[in-house]
Protein backbone atom coordinates (compact mmCIF):
# COMPACT_ATOMS: atom_id res chain seq x y z
CA UNK A 1 0.00 0.00 0.00
CA UNK A 2 1.43 3.34 -0.82
CA UNK A 3 2.22 5.92 1.59
CA UNK A 4 0.14 9.04 1.73
CA UNK A 5 2.11 12.21 2.10
CA UNK A 6 0.49 15.58 2.26
CA UNK A 7 2.87 18.43 1.19
CA UNK A 8 1.42 21.96 2.60
CA UNK A 9 2.74 25.44 1.26
CA UNK A 10 1.80 28.88 1.31
CA UNK A 11 2.26 29.53 -2.22
CA UNK A 12 -0.34 31.66 -4.14
CA UNK A 13 -2.86 29.74 -6.07
CA UNK A 14 -1.66 31.93 -8.99
CA UNK A 15 1.54 30.64 -8.87
CA UNK A 16 2.38 27.52 -10.83
CA UNK A 17 4.70 25.99 -8.03
CA UNK A 18 2.04 23.85 -6.87
CA UNK A 19 0.79 22.44 -9.92
CA UNK A 20 4.49 22.08 -10.75
CA UNK A 21 5.25 20.47 -8.10
CA UNK A 22 2.58 17.50 -7.88
CA UNK A 23 3.61 16.73 -11.36
CA UNK A 24 6.99 15.86 -10.75
CA UNK A 25 5.73 14.18 -7.44
CA UNK A 26 3.37 12.33 -9.63
CA UNK A 27 5.95 11.58 -12.46
CA UNK A 28 8.93 10.46 -10.38
CA UNK A 29 8.03 9.33 -6.67
CA UNK A 30 4.75 8.01 -7.12
CA UNK A 31 5.73 4.17 -7.06
CA UNK A 32 5.59 4.10 -3.08
CA UNK A 33 3.68 6.83 -2.63
CA UNK A 34 0.63 8.95 -3.07
CA UNK A 35 1.22 12.66 -2.87
CA UNK A 36 -1.11 15.64 -2.06
CA UNK A 37 0.17 19.42 -2.41
CA UNK A 38 -2.17 21.52 -0.82
CA UNK A 39 -2.12 25.65 -0.29
CA UNK A 40 -3.41 27.39 2.49
CA UNK A 41 -3.40 30.60 0.79
CA UNK A 42 -5.37 31.88 -2.05
CA UNK A 43 -4.14 35.07 -2.72
CA UNK A 44 -0.78 36.94 -3.34
CA UNK A 45 -1.33 39.03 0.05
CA UNK A 46 1.82 39.93 2.04
CA UNK A 47 -0.01 41.35 4.51
CA UNK A 48 0.87 40.23 8.70
CA UNK A 49 -3.40 39.82 8.82
CA UNK A 50 -3.97 37.43 5.92
CA UNK A 51 -0.66 35.46 6.24
CA UNK A 52 -1.50 34.58 9.40
CA UNK A 53 -4.78 33.62 8.62
CA UNK A 54 -3.35 31.54 5.68
CA UNK A 55 -1.31 30.13 8.49
CA UNK A 56 -3.72 29.17 11.01
CA UNK A 57 -6.02 27.99 8.07
CA UNK A 58 -2.72 25.08 7.42
CA UNK A 59 -2.45 24.59 10.78
CA UNK A 60 -5.78 23.26 11.41
CA UNK A 61 -6.48 21.31 7.21
CA UNK A 62 -3.65 19.22 8.76
CA UNK A 63 -5.04 18.73 11.99
CA UNK A 64 -8.56 17.99 10.19
CA UNK A 65 -6.84 15.57 7.88
CA UNK A 66 -4.70 14.06 10.35
CA UNK A 67 -5.64 10.56 10.04
CA UNK A 68 -5.70 10.47 6.42
CA UNK A 69 -2.32 11.12 5.89
CA UNK A 70 0.99 8.86 7.32
CA UNK A 71 3.43 12.10 7.11
CA UNK A 72 2.40 15.44 6.49
CA UNK A 73 5.72 17.56 4.86
CA UNK A 74 4.92 21.71 5.71
CA UNK A 75 7.17 24.11 3.35
CA UNK A 76 6.68 27.26 5.59
CA UNK A 77 8.00 26.71 8.77
CA UNK A 78 4.96 28.86 10.96
CA UNK A 79 2.07 26.99 10.16
CA UNK A 80 4.12 23.98 11.64
CA UNK A 81 5.15 26.03 14.67
CA UNK A 82 1.05 26.92 14.98
CA UNK A 83 0.67 23.37 14.93
CA UNK A 84 2.87 22.17 17.07
CA UNK A 85 1.03 24.54 19.70
CA UNK A 86 -1.85 23.80 18.85
CA UNK A 87 -1.09 20.16 20.10
CA UNK A 88 1.05 21.23 22.87
CA UNK A 89 -2.47 22.72 24.24
CA UNK A 90 -5.36 20.77 23.08
CA UNK A 91 -2.84 17.21 23.42
CA UNK A 92 -4.29 16.18 19.98
CA UNK A 93 -2.34 13.68 18.01
CA UNK A 94 -0.65 14.71 14.87
CA UNK A 95 0.67 12.49 12.07
CA UNK A 96 4.44 12.56 11.52
CA UNK A 97 5.79 15.93 10.73
CA UNK A 98 9.05 17.20 8.58
CA UNK A 99 9.34 20.70 8.67
CA UNK A 100 10.92 23.22 6.94
CA UNK A 101 12.39 25.87 9.32
CA UNK A 102 14.93 28.87 9.38
CA UNK A 103 14.11 30.29 12.79
CA UNK A 104 17.20 31.80 13.78
CA UNK A 105 16.44 31.51 17.80
CA UNK A 106 19.74 32.54 18.95
CA UNK A 107 18.92 36.33 19.25
CA UNK A 108 19.29 37.31 23.33
CA UNK A 109 15.73 38.83 23.98
CA UNK A 110 12.63 37.77 24.76
CA UNK A 111 11.69 36.71 21.31
CA UNK A 112 15.04 34.78 21.02
CA UNK A 113 13.99 32.74 24.06
CA UNK A 114 10.36 32.03 22.64
CA UNK A 115 11.66 30.86 19.74
CA UNK A 116 14.09 28.42 21.08
CA UNK A 117 11.39 27.27 22.92
CA UNK A 118 9.82 27.18 19.88
CA UNK A 119 12.37 25.21 18.22
CA UNK A 120 12.44 22.65 21.13
CA UNK A 121 8.90 21.97 21.35
CA UNK A 122 9.02 21.42 17.50
CA UNK A 123 11.64 18.73 18.04
CA UNK A 124 9.79 16.88 20.39
CA UNK A 125 6.44 16.88 18.30
CA UNK A 126 7.95 16.42 14.78
CA UNK A 127 9.80 13.57 12.87
CA UNK A 128 12.35 15.72 11.26
CA UNK A 129 13.28 19.66 11.11
CA UNK A 130 14.99 20.50 7.73
CA UNK A 131 17.33 23.23 7.50
CA UNK A 132 18.57 25.33 5.05
CA UNK A 133 22.40 26.18 6.31
CA UNK A 134 24.50 23.55 7.65
CA UNK A 135 25.77 25.89 10.58
CA UNK A 136 22.14 26.34 11.78
CA UNK A 137 21.78 22.65 11.40
CA UNK A 138 24.90 22.11 13.55
CA UNK A 139 23.82 24.30 15.88
CA UNK A 140 20.41 22.67 16.47
CA UNK A 141 21.94 19.45 17.40
CA UNK A 142 24.43 20.55 19.62
CA UNK A 143 21.96 22.98 21.28
CA UNK A 144 19.70 20.09 21.63
CA UNK A 145 21.30 16.79 21.88
CA UNK A 146 18.66 15.20 23.03
CA UNK A 147 16.67 15.45 19.34
CA UNK A 148 19.83 15.45 17.38
CA UNK A 149 19.20 13.00 15.26
CA UNK A 150 15.95 14.67 14.02
CA UNK A 151 17.99 17.91 12.51
CA UNK A 152 18.59 17.63 9.06
CA UNK A 153 20.20 19.72 6.32
CA UNK A 154 19.81 20.70 2.84
CA UNK A 155 20.47 23.27 0.57
CA UNK A 156 17.37 25.43 -0.29
CA UNK A 157 16.19 23.98 -3.10
CA UNK A 158 14.77 26.07 -5.99
CA UNK A 159 10.94 26.10 -5.81
CA UNK A 160 9.42 28.92 -7.01
CA UNK A 161 8.25 29.29 -10.97
CA UNK A 162 8.04 32.69 -12.38
CA UNK A 163 7.44 34.64 -15.05
CA UNK A 164 10.17 35.92 -16.66
CA UNK A 165 8.73 37.73 -19.86
CA UNK A 166 6.57 40.17 -17.83
CA UNK A 167 7.47 43.72 -18.82
CA UNK A 168 8.04 45.91 -15.55
CA UNK A 169 5.28 48.07 -15.14
CA UNK A 170 5.58 51.55 -16.57
CA UNK A 171 4.86 53.19 -13.01
CA UNK A 172 8.21 51.45 -12.25
CA UNK A 173 10.38 51.65 -15.32
CA UNK A 174 12.84 54.23 -14.92
CA UNK A 175 15.39 53.86 -17.57
CA UNK A 176 18.13 55.59 -15.23
CA UNK A 177 17.84 52.61 -13.06
CA UNK A 178 17.90 49.70 -14.79
CA UNK A 179 21.14 48.19 -14.96
CA UNK A 180 21.86 49.19 -11.69
CA UNK A 181 21.81 47.27 -8.10
CA UNK A 182 18.88 45.50 -6.87
CA UNK A 183 18.31 44.93 -3.21
CA UNK A 184 14.63 43.50 -2.41
CA UNK A 185 12.86 41.28 0.29
CA UNK A 186 11.48 41.50 4.10
CA UNK A 187 13.16 39.51 6.93
CA UNK A 188 16.42 40.71 8.27
CA UNK A 189 17.35 42.45 5.36
CA UNK A 190 20.16 45.83 6.05
CA UNK A 191 19.22 47.99 3.45
CA UNK A 192 20.63 51.33 5.01
CA UNK A 193 23.88 49.75 4.42
CA UNK A 194 23.24 49.68 1.01
CA UNK A 195 22.82 53.19 1.00
CA UNK A 196 26.12 54.28 2.76
CA UNK A 197 27.53 52.07 0.65
CA UNK A 198 26.30 53.82 -2.73
CA UNK A 199 25.54 56.98 -1.01
CA UNK A 200 27.03 59.99 -3.55
CA UNK A 201 28.03 57.65 -6.29
CA UNK A 202 26.45 57.48 -9.80
CA UNK A 203 25.57 53.74 -9.52
CA UNK A 204 22.17 53.43 -9.51
CA UNK A 205 20.27 51.60 -6.70
CA UNK A 206 16.73 50.51 -6.72
CA UNK A 207 15.71 49.10 -3.31
CA UNK A 208 12.52 47.25 -2.36
CA UNK A 209 11.36 46.85 1.01
CA UNK A 210 8.15 46.70 3.35
CA UNK A 211 6.37 49.34 4.14
CA UNK A 212 6.49 49.14 8.07
CA UNK A 213 10.80 48.98 6.95
CA UNK A 214 12.59 51.68 8.89
CA UNK A 215 15.32 53.71 6.88
CA UNK A 216 17.61 55.81 8.94
CA UNK A 217 20.17 57.04 6.61
CA UNK A 218 19.10 61.00 6.32
CA UNK A 219 21.24 61.59 3.35
CA UNK A 220 19.62 59.77 0.17
CA UNK A 221 21.14 60.73 -2.94
CA UNK A 222 19.54 60.84 -6.25
CA UNK A 223 20.77 57.62 -7.55
CA UNK A 224 18.97 55.84 -5.06
CA UNK A 225 15.18 54.90 -5.00
CA UNK A 226 13.27 53.39 -2.30
CA UNK A 227 10.41 51.62 -3.58
CA UNK A 228 7.88 49.74 -0.78
CA UNK A 229 5.69 46.41 -1.06
CA UNK A 230 2.48 48.34 -1.25
CA UNK A 231 4.15 49.77 -4.86
CA UNK A 232 5.37 46.29 -6.12
CA UNK A 233 3.69 43.03 -6.68
CA UNK A 234 5.15 39.85 -6.42
CA UNK A 235 5.81 39.32 -10.20
CA UNK A 236 6.89 43.12 -10.24
CA UNK A 237 9.40 42.10 -7.41
CA UNK A 238 11.25 39.75 -9.76
CA UNK A 239 10.54 41.48 -13.25
CA UNK A 240 12.56 44.79 -11.45
CA UNK A 241 15.40 41.85 -10.54
CA UNK A 242 15.53 40.78 -14.08
CA UNK A 243 16.62 44.59 -14.77
CA UNK A 244 19.57 44.44 -12.64
CA UNK A 245 22.88 44.62 -13.64
CA UNK A 246 23.52 42.88 -9.99
CA UNK A 247 21.14 41.22 -6.98
CA UNK A 248 22.68 42.20 -3.67
CA UNK A 249 21.54 39.95 -0.82
CA UNK A 250 22.76 42.44 2.50
CA UNK A 251 21.11 41.20 5.98
CA UNK A 252 21.57 42.16 9.41
CA UNK A 253 23.75 39.70 10.92
CA UNK A 254 25.99 36.46 9.91
CA UNK A 255 23.70 34.02 11.80
CA UNK A 256 20.89 34.93 8.93
CA UNK A 257 19.84 32.41 6.30
CA UNK A 258 17.16 35.44 4.56
CA UNK A 259 17.53 36.22 1.10
CA UNK A 260 17.43 32.85 -0.84
CA UNK A 261 14.84 33.31 -2.97
CA UNK A 262 16.41 36.38 -4.40
CA UNK A 263 20.06 34.97 -4.85
CA UNK A 264 18.80 31.71 -6.61
CA UNK A 265 16.50 34.17 -8.93
CA UNK A 266 19.65 35.81 -9.72
CA UNK A 267 21.97 32.80 -9.74
CA UNK A 268 19.44 30.75 -12.04
CA UNK A 269 19.07 33.93 -14.71
CA UNK A 270 22.46 34.82 -15.12
CA UNK A 271 22.39 38.00 -12.95
CA UNK A 272 25.43 37.95 -10.79
CA UNK A 273 25.44 38.25 -7.09
CA UNK A 274 26.65 39.98 -3.84
CA UNK A 275 25.73 38.72 -0.63
CA UNK A 276 26.02 38.94 2.99
CA UNK A 277 28.59 36.38 4.07
CA UNK A 278 26.25 34.30 6.43
CA UNK A 279 24.21 31.44 7.36
CA UNK A 280 22.95 29.54 4.37
CA UNK A 281 25.21 31.59 1.41
CA UNK A 282 28.37 29.57 3.18
CA UNK A 283 26.89 26.39 1.63
CA UNK A 284 26.35 27.21 -1.92
CA UNK A 285 28.07 30.76 -2.57
CA UNK A 286 32.02 30.41 -2.96
CA UNK A 287 33.63 33.78 -3.01
CA UNK A 288 35.01 35.26 -6.31
CA UNK A 289 34.01 31.52 -8.27
CA UNK A 290 30.30 31.85 -8.13
CA UNK A 291 29.19 35.14 -6.19
CA UNK A 292 30.84 37.60 -4.26
CA UNK A 293 30.38 38.23 -0.36
CA UNK A 294 31.13 40.74 1.79
CA UNK A 295 31.17 40.61 5.33
CA UNK A 296 28.24 41.73 7.84
CA UNK A 297 28.19 45.82 8.54
CA UNK A 298 31.09 46.69 6.11
CA UNK A 299 29.82 49.02 3.32
CA UNK A 300 33.04 49.71 1.74
CA UNK A 301 33.15 46.14 0.93
CA UNK A 302 30.18 46.08 -0.96
CA UNK A 303 31.11 48.67 -2.85
CA UNK A 304 34.22 46.76 -4.03
CA UNK A 305 32.07 44.02 -4.63
CA UNK A 306 30.51 46.10 -7.01
CA UNK A 307 33.82 47.42 -8.92
CA UNK A 308 35.09 44.00 -9.19
CA UNK A 309 32.19 42.45 -11.01
CA UNK A 310 31.51 46.18 -13.09
CA UNK A 311 34.96 46.43 -14.46
CA UNK A 312 36.07 42.98 -15.10
CA UNK A 313 33.94 41.28 -17.68
CA UNK A 314 35.49 38.36 -17.86
CA UNK A 315 35.43 37.72 -13.71
CA UNK A 316 31.79 38.83 -14.32
CA UNK A 317 31.21 35.93 -16.90
CA UNK A 318 32.98 33.23 -14.74
CA UNK A 319 30.53 34.06 -12.10
CA UNK A 320 27.77 33.96 -13.99
CA UNK A 321 28.34 30.57 -15.88
CA UNK A 322 29.72 28.97 -11.95
CA UNK A 323 26.50 30.20 -10.68
CA UNK A 324 24.13 28.30 -13.12
CA UNK A 325 26.12 25.19 -12.84
CA UNK A 326 25.31 25.49 -8.75
CA UNK A 327 21.63 26.19 -9.02
CA UNK A 328 21.31 22.90 -11.56
CA UNK A 329 22.45 21.05 -8.19
CA UNK A 330 19.65 23.06 -6.10
CA UNK A 331 16.68 21.41 -7.41
CA UNK A 332 13.35 20.11 -6.23
CA UNK A 333 14.67 16.52 -7.02
CA UNK A 334 17.53 16.80 -4.50
CA UNK A 335 14.91 18.03 -1.79
CA UNK A 336 12.48 15.21 -2.21
CA UNK A 337 15.17 12.63 -2.10
CA UNK A 338 16.09 14.01 1.07
CA UNK A 339 12.35 13.93 2.30
CA UNK A 340 12.49 9.78 1.40
CA UNK A 341 15.10 9.38 3.14
CA UNK A 342 13.73 10.73 6.00
CA UNK A 343 9.93 9.15 5.74
CA UNK A 344 11.77 5.73 5.54
CA UNK A 345 14.29 6.03 8.10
Amino acid sequence: MKKKILFITDWSSRLENGAVLQELLNKNYSENYEWTVWTCKIKENNSFLYRWYSYTKGAFFILKNRKKYDTVVVWQQMIGYLLFEIARISQIKIPNIISYTYLNYHKKCFFGNYKKFLVKHAMSKSKALIWPSMEMCTNAKNDFPKFAYKNYFTVNPMMDIRDLNLPVEKQLDDPYFRNGVYAAGKSDRDFNIVIRAFRNTDIPVTIVCTDKYTITEKNITPNIRILRFSEVDANQYYALALQAFCILNSVTNATSPCGQLLVHFGMENSIPTISTDGYSVKDYIVNNENGVVFNVGKSEEILECYYKLKNDEAFKNKITTNAKKTIKAMSANNFIDKLIHIIEN
